[in-house]
């Protein structure tokens, strides 16, 4: 569930239109105090998106209530433009994103603010795995045997995390992004004698420069603008525990220096200070880049690469341990059935088999959401479906396993009342394919006419269309319709 709360109606409307039309449950406040009086009767949003300005209770004001009251809550902070003070605020306060509003032309603005939107939901899909994960883990003493680490490439993880977790030496995680690599890190951190000290994460490519440098190292007062007490970073609080710098190839070059001097003399000092603060924390690093072709384009240090590089561990990609998959599945079909309450959930052989020879470009991560849909769904030839449309396969596993109707010689395979696009030798007219088709015809008929009737005066055409100015920019979008420029 997204929140959004902004007092602007036309742009709450676009919003949520645009949330809804991709899979995301909306709704709509227009006060700080009207979400909070929601959160006070039970109302609890995966993501806030959330105004900066708005009268009465501003966005920052509400910010602080929100991380009082829902502090699980993604909150992704919207703005007429860029304010550094209030970015740092915002920040500082526990806001997950901060993106400028796009405007009715800005395409780019519009990419800003779904990127923004994803990452929330990929980070809570992340806490939800992680922390169940994390519990099946705590529940298996030795960790082998948990689904995550079910097949042999896993087991020559796990053997490296068994023998080095109990030092404080520096490890590098390598894999793609979804493989488990925090997974693998808390393992570490969990079987280390440093298990009861904090375990601190920072993702490195989360946010600018300035601001990851105060994050990881903290501030004094007054050391910029916005700085209004002194803040310690997340090496300190990691104190006797251990840190880990998750996406380390995406810390800007400046950076690097300073974790450098981190890692080799133990001690840094905060924005502002001249004081050193000594630390002992252990640092567990993770990427999914090529830290040695980024070395050679200097982007990333050499110096720091081979301080980081203690112990290198490749985390496997899922497609290369298929024999986790069943396992993996198993697993998240029972935590969302019980999270749904769906009671007990199970596959047919195709399904899982299909399962099997999937690819898994998004690993665990893309696993768990195929899961998760099927439990909500209960559909499998939808979740099929859209494994190979994914796969980019001409034929599907789901018409395969159906009855074929056989042929007469008479019939014309190529046209159905004279329109080649409805037929379909194996199961004859597709209905809902023929009804999308034809209302997306209308819609886009509708569009064109209202444009050519007004000159293509797109606000007066929204207007006659009874649509918002901003979803009839999308609709044009999406139709790919032109501005021949006749009659003008």
């Amino acid at each position: 569930m997204v929140a959004i709360v902004d007092d602007d109606p036309l742009f709450t409307e676009y919003l949520q239109l645009h949330l809804t039309t991709n899979g995301h449950a909306a709704r709509v406040f227009h006060s700080g105090t009207s979400l909070l009086d929601a959160f006070h009767s039970g109302f609890a949003p995966q993501v806030v998106l959330l105004d900066v300005t708005m009268p009465g209770m501003d966005g920052i004001e509400t910010l602080r209530a929100i991380r009082s009251a829902q502090p699980s809550a993604h909150v992704v902070m919207l703005s007429g433009g860029q304010a550094p003070a209030t970015i740092v605020e915002a920040v500082r306060l526990g806001a997950a994103d901060y993106v400028v509003k796009p405007t009715d032309s800005d395409g780019l603005g519009e990419a800003a603010l779904d990127a923004a939107i994803l990452r929330a939901f990929e980070r809570e899909s992340l806490r939800n795995e992680i922390d169940q994960l994390r519990t099946s883990l705590s529940e298996d003493p030795d960790g082998t045997q948990a689904c995550w680490a079910y097949g042999s490439s896993m087991q020559s993880v796990m053997t490296i995390v068994e023998r080095v977790a109990d030092t404080d030496i520096t490890v590098l995680l390598r894999g793609e992004s979804g493989v488990g690599k925090e997974v693998v890190a808390r393992e570490l951190h969990r079987r280390s004698a440093r298990r009861t000290k904090p375990f601190v994460k920072v993702n490195c490519a989360a946010m600018p420069a300035e601001l990851l440098e105060s994050e990881l190292f903290g501030h004094e007062r007054g050391a910029f603008t916005g700085a209004a007490s002194t803040r310690i970073g997340k090496f300190e609080s990691a104190h006797t525990g251990t840190v880990m710098l998750d996406e380390i190839g995406e810390m800007p070059p400046a950076l690097q220096a300073k974790l450098l001097h981190v890692l080799q003399d133990r001690q840094f000092t905060r924005l502002g200070s001249n004081r050193p603060v000594d630390v002992d924390v252990r640092i567990i690093a993770a990427t999914n880049c090529d830290l040695e072709e980024m070395m050679r384009i200097r982007t990333f240090r050499q110096d720091l690469y081979y301080r980081l590089q203690d112990i290198d561990v490749l985390v496997p990609p899922l497609r290369e341990r298929r024999t986790e998959i069943q396992p993996l599945a198993e697993f998240f079909l029972a935590k969302y059935g019980r999270a749904y309450g769906r009671g007990p959930v199970r596959p047919s052989p195709v399904f899982m088999e299909r399962l099997l020879t999937h690819d898994w470009p998004g690993n665990i991560r893309e696993l768990e959401n195929i899961i998760k849909r099927f439990v909500v769904l209960q559909d499998e030839e939808f979740i099929l479906s859209d494994l190979d449309r994914l796969d980019g396969a001409a034929t599907t596993v789901v018409s395969a396993s159906r009855p074929q109707r056989p042929r007469t010689e008479d019939q014309d395979t190529t046209s159905v009342a004279g329109s080649p696009a409805l037929a379909d030798e194996a199961t004859g007219i597709d209905l809902q394919g023929l009804a999308k088709s034809a209302a997306s015809k209308a819609e886009r008929d509708a569009i064109e006419a209202a444009l050519a009737r007004f000159r293509w005066n797109r606000r007066k055409a929204a207007e006659f269309l009874n649509v918002s100015y901003k979803t009839l920019l999308n609709k044009i979008k999406e139709s790919g319709i032109q501005d021949s420029g006749v009659g003008r």
